[in-house]
């Protein structure tokens, strides 16, 4: 899929700055353990993310059909940062992303920085599904509220407040399973690749 290949190529040239970046840089591992008070532990700002992905569309009915679904879309959210040291800090974050709908998130990442500007994170979280009848038990049309997802990714801190944000987020449930009321239709988990940027206030 051109999606596929597209990230693909992103990564290799990311891969390329970050080991140009790690030349006569501290290790940041020696950092990681220290829990020493740091000048400022709190941090806020806005994330904006151009994104675009992949799910699977089963339909039922008489005639089966399956058949992979692309898509693109915006996203924007508010950030807290919480500094642990100097090194390591936690990240709570929450938005809102267009594309398929309009679906609000919430979710939480642990991020450890590498190199003076390189730093990888990884993270869990949920979308919320408004339409839904339920909290988590699947309502009849196969949907809940809550949609948990797991995510990864990399910064590349540009200047004082700008960050660069290169992410990949799955779901970890379908998004609505097949049911009596819906036609035995069912939209799979969604694979979302995003790039975006961070303003740090």
């Amino acid at each position: 899929m051109k999606t596929k290949f597209t990230f693909c190529i992103l990564c290799l040239i990311l891969i390329s700055q970050i080991s140009k970046a790690q030349e006569n840089t501290p290790n940041s591992i020696n950092h990681l353990f220290e829990f020493e008070q740091p000048v400022n532990r709190w941090s806020t700002g806005l994330t904006f993310q151009a994104l675009t992905g992949f799910r699977e569309i089963k339909s039922g009915g008489r005639n089966y059909d399956s058949f992979n679904e692309g898509w693109i879309g915006l996203g924007v959210g508010f950030y807290a940062d919480y500094k642990i040291n100097k090194v390591w800090k936690l990240r709570a974050e929450a938005g809102i992303n267009a594309y398929l709908g309009f679906d609000p998130y919430l979710n939480i990442q642990s991020e450890f920085q590498f190199t003076n500007r390189w730093s990888f994170y990884t993270g869990a979280g949920t979308y919320f599904n408004t339409g839904a009848d339920h909290l988590v038990q699947r309502d009849e049309n196969g949907t809940a509220i809550l949609n948990p997802y797991v995510q990864l990714g990399l910064r590349y801190k540009m200047s004082k407040n700008w960050t660069v944000d290169l992410r990949y987020q799955q779901d970890l449930y379908a998004r609505k399973r097949a049911t009596n009321f819906n036609n035995f239709n069912k939209d799979g988990p969604l694979a979302t690749f995003s790039l975006g940027f961070n303003y740090r206030f």
